[in-house]
């Protein structure tokens, strides 16, 4: 197969866009579409899948270079946006504090700065998505030090260590475990799909014909159907909530990575090359980081301008699965695109900024330096 990196350009930006739904009520028309196919099952699966698939092998004289490069592209930037974030929601305190927000007394804390990002993640709620950077690297790391040491094993029998681990981990979260557990229960979950990710690229996708696609995305999409039958659950992968299950939701990720990189491979034999899936999909980290704090930029516009006082009172009261109801606003399907369009659109802009302005620098610095 051609167009690897193609593929996985748009698989990324399909799961971004699915992480920011995934924050919505669904959009009217399609709610039996998350009920059947629960966007909570996959959608971080996908991002793990495609780490995996992009996974390239390392040794014990470059796993010390892969620790440093994971740090500086995902632990230095979440603690950087962590004390941005901390920054915001300080000034929306002495503002316009509202209850979903943490209290300022609590914002500055060594905990809360530089060790819940890789705890919880959810300690100033406006970058709240970021917990996944954290379990991101941290599962990385134990993901390259564990290829390192089983070298000799073929990555086919590390999945099915990784399955075992993935099972311990889903069976741990329905035990009343102390929350220091969360960490080891997320990473021995996450492990997997980053091997499977792996194991598609070397195994599945060389043996897969263009022809063919179509074909077995139908075959996939029934088979995942029947797995998540009468299987109504919300799982959580933030707090490794599956409702008790152990089976169904490794099975669920499995077939939702399976089923959107099919798709994503289509795609790419479809879709022209462009620019725009190439800056979405570099652009994944920011709208993961900063989407939530356009949401709430949205629902504080209600709040200061819309002439309702129901209208009000409902953006004021919580800004997470907006909008709330739909007898609230009569355009309900156009106002909850053009959220999507804001959240996805405007943290892309604020990287072109941002990557403007560190281009900017980074020359200032080499001229200086030369002179």
């Amino acid at each position: 197969m051609q167009n690897r990196s193609r593929s996985i350009d748009i698989l990324r930006v399909i799961a971004i866009v699915l992480v920011v739904t995934g924050h919505m009520l669904p959009i009217p028309g399609v709610t039996w579409l998350t009920h059947h196919f629960p966007v909570y099952s996959y959608h971080i699966a996908l991002f793990l899948f495609a780490s995996g698939y992009l996974f390239r092998d390392v040794d014990w004289r470059g796993y010390g270079s892969f620790v440093l490069r994971k740090t500086k592209s995902l632990a230095i930037p979440l603690i950087g946006w962590n004390i941005v974030y901390a920054m915001i929601v300080t000034l929306v305190n002495l503002r316009h504090p509202v209850n979903y927000l943490p209290s300022t007394e609590r914002i500055w804390t060594f905990h809360n700065l530089f060790v819940e990002p890789f705890v919880g993640g959810h300690q100033y709620v406006l970058n709240l998505a970021t917990w996944f950077v954290g379990m991101l690297f941290l599962t990385l790391l134990v993901y390259g030090l564990f290829h390192v040491l089983t070298k000799r094993l073929p990555d086919w029998a590390m999945l099915m260590v990784y399955t075992a681990l993935a099972l311990c981990g889903l069976y741990g979260a329905t035990l009343a475990l102390p929350r220091g557990w969360l960490v080891l229960l997320r990473i021995a979950y996450a492990l997997f799909f980053v091997q499977l990710g792996r194991c598609f690229r070397l195994y599945v996708e060389p043996r897969i014909a263009s022809r063919h696609l179509w074909w077995l995305i139908m075959v996939v999409a029934v088979v995942w159907f029947f797995v998540l039958l009468n299987g109504d659950k919300l799982y959580v992968v933030a707090f490794m909530n599956f409702d008790g299950c152990c089976i169904r939701p490794l099975l669920a990720g499995s077939i939702g990575c399976l089923f959107w990189m099919l798709v994503s491979m289509q795609l790419s034999q479809i879709i022209s090359p462009n620019k725009l899936e190439v800056l979405l999909s570099r652009s994944t980290w920011s709208i993961m980081t900063n989407h939530l704090l356009v949401r709430f930029m949205i629902c504080w516009t209600f709040v200061h301008f819309a002439q309702s006082p129901a209208v009000r009172e409902v953006f004021a009261a919580d800004f997470w699965f907006f909008p709330r109801s739909e007898n609230v606003w009569s355009c309900y399907t156009l106002l909850y695109i053009a959220a999507i369009i804001l959240e996805v659109g405007l943290p892309v802009v604020w990287q072109i900024l941002f990557d403007n302005i560190k281009s900017k620098l980074s020359q200032i610095i080499v001229y200086g330096a030369r002179k």
